[in-house]
């Protein structure tokens, strides 16, 4: 019972440097108020062969406060001071970290101008990256309206200081969003529906070029998604002549919400 009413707890402090036996042990000080070391282990699970090295563990950290005697008994230290000094560690380890790594400056021979990321947190991240970084021309590419979606606020304050074009393969699924698009033609469309490679499927996401310089693909391949960045100028000029080239002459007009 202890373990499935705690479990998600348990897996968040582990996420906050503890190890499963430390977490399951902290949990159960604090339920139990002030306990020996055999209550711990029969309320958590830690196998007795460990529960004291782990009681004793987090005293030294300064998560719990010990009475000596026979037998010793343990205190949870309030969470919240816990939890506030594991916060407190935590911040000043990144910062640190992120000051040696800042000052690392080996000299390395010459890095490839094509990158593949294949985390949704990491894919999210360079987008908004070059969405920042954009000066003068985007150009996007988008057969899903979930780019829009999740970057509709970025997209919104380019209008004012950038040229962009927005090419969009399937109108009807982009009518909420206010933005002037252009559609691709059928040709075009059908390629896309029918990319398959090694056996494998292909179902091209987005795709955004900025500044003519750097480009980023999203696609599906099979049931992982995955992002290409490019950056190279004549790769991202030679993209930049096959989208020109697939377009339908007319614009599709802006909806409602934009006037």
């Amino acid at each position: 019972m202890f373990l499935q009413h705690n479990n998600q707890l348990i897996c968040n402090l582990e996420k906050m440097g503890l190890t499963e036996n430390e977490a399951k042990a902290y949990v159960g000080l604090v339920s139990l108020g002030e306990a020996t070391a055999r209550e711990v282990h029969e309320l958590t699970n830690v196998p007795r062969a460990k529960i004291y090295e782990v009681l004793k563990v987090l005293a030294k950290r300064g998560y719990l406060e010990v009475r000596q005697g026979s037998p010793t008994y343990f205190r949870a230290v309030d969470p919240k001071q816990v939890i506030g000094k594991i916060k407190d560690e935590f911040i000043n380890c990144a910062i640190e970290t992120l000051d040696q790594l800042n000052e690392l400056s080996y000299e390395l021979p010459r890095t490839s101008p094509v990158w593949c990321i294949q985390s949704e947190w990491g894919i999210k991240n360079r987008i908004r990256e070059i969405l920042n970084g954009v000066k003068e021309e985007l150009i996007v590419f988008s057969s899903s309206p979930r780019f829009f979606q999740e970057f509709e606020a970025e997209l919104k304050k380019l209008e004012k200081t950038c040229q962009l074009t927005f090419i969009i393969s399937e109108p009807e699924k982009f009518e909420s969003f206010p933005f002037e698009f252009r559609e691709t033609t059928k040709e075009f469309r059908e390629f896309l529906n029918n990319i398959v490679i090694d056996g494998i499927r292909y179902d091209e996401e987005f795709f955004m070029i900025a500044d003519g310089k750097e480009s980023i693909g999203v696609h599906s391949a099979g049931d992982k998604r995955e992002a290409v960045v490019i950056k190279l100028p004549v790769v991202c000029y030679l993209q930049k002549m096959i989208y020109d080239r697939v377009l339908e002459p007319s614009f599709v007009k802006k909806n409602r919400k934009s006037a």
